[in-house]
């Protein structure tokens, strides 16, 4: 049983509670979440979790989107769903939580990565080391997001609640009470933020963030050309940032359109041909004719990390504890690293460890050298490869040509691009 042992000077009023016992809360019922939220009941299916979202359910909105979108004729349905790279990492850990299986029918492998950078003759091939292995796979995330809701449907000890807004939090020595925009008070042993780059947590937490803005946008949509993909990815260096193609399903890509900020809405409010034929012009020819296009969402740039994602019974992980530039793909798979080790570092403590500060110490120790290399080799392509001096384009281009010459220089960027590391070696905690 959790103590109601309140001792900071922020005031909630006892009048107005109902005090509600969990061992976890966590705010954010987005993939995170809930996949946190799954990975802890999966362990020990007696934790009395509580997940929140401010936002409607999110599949049944997924559903009335696709039901939306059917009606549209001018439009394939299919063209319009966001999707997700995940790295063969992440894949062990869907498939360790037997999510995989019920994923993969709809996911679309990457075997091949091609990186170039427009203007210059330096390009490189990127494969597996073991013949059979991939890098990856891309999903929409409307079909990872019905195979998991069914998922948590089986475990009665969870209690998800939506429409309803963390309000403020108090942080006493065994608990911390968190006021709901309902009115009702939740107390808890640990705290978790999985509610996104603005997180309402981290910011009540008080968790030191670090901001920078790129001053570039990504345009987000799925675009389908006249070559077969044949698994392929390719990443495209140009001066305003990356451009990246993705593999789907259906012979079709999930793209990343990168473009100075003040101009990313009139480039995507473009007619679809105009579209393609600018896009066309920047990425080339390398996976044929851009013949189709559906349609396009846009995203500021910018880089979030947190110095140390914990407080006194609060963490915060995915989206709220590093928001990445989609360069690479490494923000969601960095995220999904996060969560399946708090699950386990939290179920291998005993129930009332739980949200302690040897807890949360074992934590931060697995996961910040991880954070750390990911974060800095991220923002580094970006920096590196959207600099157009001289001095630094002619030195990368000719990085470029000595990896594709000699492949063992392409390593470190393979087994990172994999993401299968030993998340609990000495090494992490060291």
């Amino acid at each position: 049983m959790v103590k109601n042992n309140i001792t900071t000077v922020n005031t909630i009023s006892d009048e107005r509670c109902d005090n509600v016992i969990y061992d976890i809360v966590i705010v954010g019922a987005g993939l995170s979440g809930s996949l946190l939220a799954l990975s802890l009941l999966k362990q020990n299916a007696q934790l009395k979790v509580l997940l929140l979202d401010e936002n409607e359910q999110r599949v049944e909105q997924a559903q009335s989107l696709a039901t939306k979108t059917l009606l549209d004729k001018k439009r394939n349905p299919s063209f319009d769903a966001r999707c997700i790279a995940l790295n063969a990492g992440s894949v062990d850990i869907l498939d360790s939580l037997a999510l995989w299986s019920d994923i993969k029918i709809n996911a679309q492998a990457i075997d091949k990565i091609q990186v170039s950078d427009k203007g210059y003759f330096g390009a490189l091939g990127l494969m597996p080391n073991n013949k059979g292995e991939t890098f990856g796979y891309v999903v929409e995330l409307q079909h990872v997001g019905k195979v998991l809701a069914k998922a948590l449907d089986a475990f009665p000890s969870l209690t998800i609640r939506y429409n309803v807004k963390l309000k403020c939090f108090q942080q006493g020595i065994d608990a911390i009470r968190c006021e709901l925009s309902d009115g009702q008070c939740i107390d808890a042993r640990l705290c978790v933020g999985a509610d996104g780059s603005e997180s309402q947590v981290r910011e009540l937490a008080k968790i030191k963030t670090e901001r920078y803005s790129y001053d570039r946008s990504a345009i987000i949509c799925n675009v389908r050309c006249s070559k077969p993909h044949q698994n392929i990815a390719y990443e495209r260096f140009c001066k305003n940032g990356p451009i990246a193609l993705l593999p789907l399903t259906a012979d079709r890509y999930s793209l990343v359109y990168c473009v100075e900020h003040q101009q990313a809405t009139q480039i995507a409010e473009l007619p679809d041909h105009l579209f393609l034929a600018q896009l066309q012009q920047y990425f080339g020819f390398r996976a044929g004719i851009f013949e189709e296009t559906g349609k396009r969402d846009i995203y500021p740039l910018s880089l979030v990390k947190t110095t140390k994602p914990i407080a006194h019974r609060v963490l915060c992980i995915g989206n709220a504890a590093h928001s990445l530039h989609p360069v690479a793909g490494q923000g969601f798979n960095l995220g999904l690293r996060d969560l399946f080790v708090l699950a386990k570092v939290i179920t291998q403590s005993d129930v009332e460890h739980i949200g302690s500060f040897s807890m949360l110490n074992t934590y931060w120790q697995c996961r910040a050298k991880d954070h750390h290399r990911t974060i800095l080799m991220t923002d580094s392509l970006v920096r590196i490869f959207s600099n157009q001096y001289p001095l630094l384009s002619i030195p990368r281009n000719i990085g470029l040509q000595a990896m594709s010459c000699f492949p063992f220089l392409s390593q470190p960027i393979i087994e990172q691009a994999k993401g299968q590391f030993d998340l609990f070696n000495s090494e992490n905690l060291s």
